[in-house]
C-alpha cells in the first residue's frame, strides 16, 4: 500500500488530477495496514494528552453532582451526625 501511494505521487500532477491511488478508497482512509493486513484504527486514551483532564472533569462533575459528604452538626457537647446520631467530641 505504501509503495502504491508513494509511486501515485512520483508521477507528475496532471497525471494524476481527479485520480485516486490504486488499491485506496477515501471512504476507506479510517483504516491503515499492518503486516499486509488492513486493520481498522481506534483512538486509544493512554496516548491521549488531555485524558487525564477529561477523566478528572468527570469524576470530580459526578462528586458534586451525587455525593453530598458527612455533615455533622453542631450540639450542646459536640458534634453529631443528623443520619445516624453518632457524636463526635470536639
Amino acid at each position: 500500500m505504501i509503495n502504491t501511494v508513494i509511486n501515485f505521487f512520483k508521477r507528475p500532477q496532471a497525471e494524476t488530477q481527479n485520480e485516486v491511488p490504486e488499491g485506496l478508497c477515501p471512504n476507506c482512509w479510517g483504516e491503515q495496514e499492518y503486516d499486509k493486513q488492513i486493520r481498522e484504527l481506534y483512538k486509544d486514551k493512554q496516548i491521549d494528552i488531555n485524558h487525564y483532564e477529561a477523566n478528572y472533569a468527570f469524576i470530580q462533575d459526578f462528586m458534586v453532582t451525587h455525593l453530598n459528604g458527612i455533615h455533622l452538626i453542631k450540639g450542646n457537647n459536640g458534634m453529631e451526625c443528623p443520619t445516624c446520631k453518632a457524636r463526635y467530641n470536639s
